[in-house]
């Protein structure tokens, strides 16, 4: 489940559909964080959504916020801002291409996939998911 959405961001990009591919880059982190939280953590997705209810947060902002305080217990501070920013630039992308009436072009469709690579391998990489 994990590898569909950044697998059709591939292809979506290849085919030039690119703000289809930005959603699905993003969705393949966001899904990827929310597994981190629930295999990595032991916190799973019932107990997830009841974090997110009773701390008031959104589901994203929650998953967002939760994978960058641990990362500072492994990572360090620095490893979570970095993270933390560029999960917040590809969420914003993600924004601007579901929401905004602006093209998206090529470059920012490779940008995405490239940020959604990253994140993923930073992910697989500390927490071994």
């Amino acid at each position: 489940m994990t590898f569909f959405n950044i697998d059709a961001a591939e292809r979506l990009i290849k085919d030039n559909y690119y703000a289809p591919s930005v959603h699905c880059s993003y969705y393949s982190c966001f899904q990827l964080a929310k597994h981190t939280i629930n295999y990595f953590f032991d916190v799973d997705y019932e107990a997830q959504a009841i974090n997110v209810s009773v701390l008031g947060q959104g589901t994203h902002q929650y998953v967002l916020n939760f994978i960058s305080q641990e990362l500072i217990k492994f990572a360090g501070a620095e490893e979570s801002r970095i993270f933390k920013r560029t999960f917040k630039d590809l969420k914003q992308f993600r924004l601007e291409s579901d929401y905004e009436n602006i093209e998206i072009s090529m470059e920012k469709g490779v940008k995405a996939f490239e940020k959604a690579k990253e994140i993923r391998t930073f992910l697989i990489k500390n927490f071994h998911v």
